[in-house]
């Protein structure tokens, strides 16, 4: 029988859907939305919502935010993995994210449309995914995956549209048409079981 297992720690695992706003379709992105929902990883389980708003500029106003259940959790995905991505790598502002714990999460699910929001006392973000894809399966290698140091695995789901509402107000723009890993798509989808193992 062949070898079936992937040599390597498995940093963690779970869901990592994004959406990634522009203002203008042919300017730089002006939000940069990610949502973490971890089964397992070396900070145990946890759910994590990020959004970085202006994500090239210093100016205000801007949201940048991170609520979690998970403090050292979202600490470790935001230094570790977040801050690598390829959209994620430009931005001075990672190190001003505003972080703030003891968050509740909900989901809902509409169709082809899904929805997650996360709350902490008066702060909120809720993201939704709009008109979703059928799902297919990527397996990255290391050199290739965000952070050049991690093979990934996941199910990806390809959203046609997607909004981020943080506080009750919801960031401008809208996704555009990106390159993806099996062609053009909008920029907002979801990740599903994506799993990242450190390379031995």
């Amino acid at each position: 029988m062949p070898d079936v297992v992937r040599p390597g720690a498995v940093a963690w695992t779970g869901d990592n859907p994004f959406i990634y706003l522009k203002t203008d379709p042919d300017g730089t992105w002006s939000s940069l939305s990610v949502y973490f929902r971890i089964a397992a990883s070396r900070f145990g389980p946890g759910k994590v919502s990020v959004v970085v708003e202006n994500p090239y500029e210093a100016r205000e106003p801007a949201t940048r935010l991170v609520l979690t259940d998970n403090l050292d959790l979202a600490r470790f995905l935001i230094k570790d993995f977040v801050s690598k991505f390829v959209l994620f790598r430009p931005s001075e502002v990672m190190d001003d994210l505003e972080y703030l714990e003891g968050a509740a999460f909900t989901q809902s699910l509409d169709g082809h449309d899904w929805t997650e929001r996360a709350t902490v006392g008066p702060r909120s973000i809720e993201m939704t995914w709009r008109g979703l894809s059928e799902p297919f399966a990527v397996d990255v290698p290391a050199p290739e995956s965000g952070t050049g140091s991690h093979e990934m695995f996941a199910v990806f789901r390809i959203a046609d549209a997607g909004e981020v509402i943080v506080d009750g107000r919801r960031l401008p723009g809208s996704t555009v048409e990106r390159d993806f890993l099996n062609g053009p798509g909008q920029s907002a989808g979801m990740a599903i079981s994506e799993t990242w193992v450190e390379q031995p």
